[in-house]
């Protein structure tokens, strides 16, 4: 088992909303020059959910698993609410219909629309959800900036919460930490969110060339699996570094746009090896998190 600075970080209020799903154009060109009506980002997704399979969705494309939510207010503001909350942390409604029920925070991701949104991701049981409105009101109890582990300062922490990290399954061995995880990516497939900051949206695996999806066994990921990718680095910005290992999420589904795939919301990150993957069937948030 691991320890953590848990007690010592602070806990903070963030207030979000429900966000409309929205669309960049009508149709978008796939990686082979397909017009594409492309669904699954934004709002409230009944039927898509952690622990199911993210192939095989019709006309999913980027598809977000649970609500997607953002920030109120300014720029900062909203900022606030998509850097500062983290995977694990506990979500409240306070306005509408379910005012206050609760939910979790289940990924973070980015999305290239007007007015530069990101999401954060709750995932609602079934009651919650069939009664959630769109622009209802949240609040973040949130809990994760500053969250370390005991004797590995060298590894980042980026979006997760003590639930979340504690609940892994992480084992400190001989100066590494054994990480349960469902699948290892290599560097050579991952696209876009190179080049971002490490704390809000995501960075892709790449889904634009086929039998690369079958090789690497991207067809038996699940939405909430807990993924390797080697030789990338989100220390301080995403990017590639030859050794680095970074731990995160799958946060949505796969895409026929050109650079994206898969997302994944980044979570642990270290530059030395410090980070082992071991490969487990149970590294999903619905066993980690004890969803509903």
């Amino acid at each position: 088992m691991i320890k953590t600075n848990k007690d010592k970080l602070l806990t903070l209020a963030f207030q979000g909303e429900v966000s409309p799903a929205q669309v960049v154009r009508t149709y978008q060109a796939t990686w082979d020059g397909r017009a594409k009506m492309c669904i699954g980002v934004g709002g409230i997704n009944y039927n898509l959910k952690t622990g199911m399979e993210i192939f095989g969705w019709a006309n999913g494309d980027r598809a977000e698993p649970g609500v997607s939510t953002d920030g109120v207010g300014k720029d900062g503001q909203k900022n606030g609410y998509r850097q500062k909350t983290g995977v694990g942390n506990k979500v409240q409604v306070t306005s509408g219909d379910v005012k206050g029920d609760y939910g979790t925070i289940i990924g973070k991701h980015g999305y290239r629309l007007p007015g530069n949104v990101q999401h954060v991701q709750v995932h609602f049981n079934d009651k919650t959800l069939d009664n959630l409105n769109i622009g209802d009101k949240i609040k973040v109890k949130a809990r994760c900036i500053g969250l370390r582990i005991t004797g590995y300062d060298d590894v980042m922490i980026h979006s997760g919460s003590p639930e979340l990290v504690e609940g892994m399954g992480i084992e400190d061995i001989n100066g590494k930490l054994k990480v349960p995880v469902a699948l290892e990516v290599p560097a050579k497939i991952v696209g876009a969110g190179y080049g971002t900051q490490a704390h809000s949206s995501h960075i892709d695996i790449q889904t634009c060339y086929p039998p690369d999806i079958k090789e690497y066994g991207l067809d038996g990921l699940r939405f909430g699996d807990i993924v390797a990718l080697r030789d990338v680095s989100c220390n301080y910005g995403r990017h590639y570094y030859r050794g680095a290992t970074t731990i995160g999420i799958v946060c949505s589904g796969p895409s026929e746009i050109s650079g994206q795939g898969i997302g994944v919301t980044t979570i642990l990150s270290n530059l030395e090896g410090k980070l082992q993957p071991v490969e487990s069937k149970d590294a999903n948030l619905m066993n980690i998190l004890e969803l509903e």
